[in-house]
């Protein structure tokens, strides 16, 4: 991984580990916006707002995209509409016309774009309209996430048994199964903290190919009650659980079932989205300077001993492997104990481990020596292959985590 890479994953990623989503407003859409050529700009976190009047209006949004390994979940809510609530969503890829994903709303039923993926990082496109382009829609609101899902196709797997509250799977940012019987049930769990939203989104038929199923999204309280049921669409067709506000801290599991339609060609794509953005686990981490000298520098020649504090807060396992990266500058500093790592390279060292336990701390001490006068940071990072679909099997979920120091000779 390039530093230049490394530093922007760096930048973007740890903001989203304040554990602080900060909701915007929502916007109102401008006219004209009836083509993509005129497309309003959508943002997440910041719902928009609209109607579709005159009767025939076609509103149009544009995403910016990240690359093939993201992905998009949108849903339109029409409930607050006094006159038609029947509404289609559409998903377009860059040219505007392939469609990616397309679903429709009604009383009761928001419509669904469920972790659709992204065809590349130019502009793609959501389109709105009335259901027989002959009714208004007196209000609408169109909410929109962006988040990192794997490559298409290659999401992570199910593992079974996962058919009950106590057996279910660790759940990853989006996971792939398939209900394979009649009796089948697939659940994951999350951990989630008091006053935290959730939502949970399902792909009723990620090969475009026209799923079989008429799935059913359950969640259950992290005492192992049913909590809420949604079965809004009929066969091939996406479901949520609308956002629901954690009651207090604890494990809860979402659980995929199927009224009909079961078999090998019953596949999904399931997973929450957690205060506006992607589910994660949380960690705490500290990184100290241990000998700084005072005024908090150092002098070349100086060796410098660090301690990396790594703590792991949730209650559920997840499966490995992860890893723990230190990153810094040769030319800044060397090497002296890089702390018993398992693999070290030019600018890193890194310690690997087989998974990642409830409640894991994990303490490391290492030591560099100043070989220049120059300003460097060392940088801590975090590697979750069963986690991180995203970025694919081979993959950085950098959370961010730096000391900034001055090496001079004084």
């Amino acid at each position: 991984m390039s530093k230049l890479f490394r530093a922007l994953l760096l930048l973007s990623v740890s903001i989203l580990f304040s554990g602080v989503v900060v909701a915007s407003a929502a916007t109102t859409e401008k006219e004209p916006n009836n083509t993509p050529a005129l497309a309003n700009r959508l943002t997440k976190y910041a719902p928009a707002e609209g109607a579709i009047e005159p009767v025939g209006d076609v509103d149009y949004f544009k995403v910016k995209g990240v690359n093939t390994l993201w992905g998009m979940v949108a849903l339109l809510d029409t409930s607050g509409s006094t006159t038609s609530q029947n509404g289609v969503l559409i998903a377009y890829a860059p040219d505007g016309t392939t469609v990616l994903q397309r679903d429709e709303s009604g009383p009761g039923k928001k419509a669904v774009i469920a972790w659709a993926h992204y065809t590349g990082s130019d502009d793609h496109f959501l389109r709105v309209n009335e259901v027989g382009n002959d009714q208004r829609i007196s209000h609408y609101a169109l909410h929109y996430y962006e988040l990192p899902i794997g490559t298409p196709g290659d999401e992570y797997p199910e593992q079974e048994p996962n058919n009950t509250h106590t057996t279910a799977n660790t759940s990853a940012i989006v996971n792939r199964g398939v209900i394979s019987r009649t009796n089948d049930v697939d659940c994951y769990a999350i951990y989630a903290r008091a006053n935290q939203k959730v939502l949970f989104v399902l792909n009723a038929d990620p090969e475009g190919d026209g799923g079989p199923a008429d799935f059913v999204l359950d969640l259950y309280k992290s005492d192992g009650t049913l909590w809420a049921s949604a079965d809004r669409a009929g066969p091939g067709g996406n479901e949520y659980m609308d956002e629901r506000t954690i009651p207090q801290d604890g494990v809860y599991t979402y659980c995929v079932r199927a009224k009909s339609g079961t078999g090998p060609d019953a596949t999904y794509l399931s997973g929450p989205i957690r205060d506006g953005s992607y589910y994660q686990p949380s960690f705490q981490f500290d990184l100290r300077w241990d000998n700084s000298r005072p005024g908090h520098y150092a002098r070349v020649g100086d060796e410098m001993r660090y301690t990396l504090t790594f703590t792991y807060t949730n209650p559920l396992t997840i499966p490995g492997p992860f890893k723990l990266y230190v990153y810094y500058q040769p030319a800044c500093q060397s090497v002296i104990d890089n702390g018993q790592a398992d693999h070290q390279g030019t600018d890193s060292f890194e310690w690997r481990y087989d998974d990642l336990p409830p409640h894991t701390m994990i303490t490391k001490t290492f030591t560099m020596r100043a070989e220049a006068s120059c300003s460097d940071a060392i940088s801590f990072d975090v590697s979750l292959d069963y986690y991180d679909t995203g970025w694919g099997k081979r993959s950085y979920y950098i959370i961010g985590q730096g000391i900034y120091f001055p090496l001079v000779m004084r």
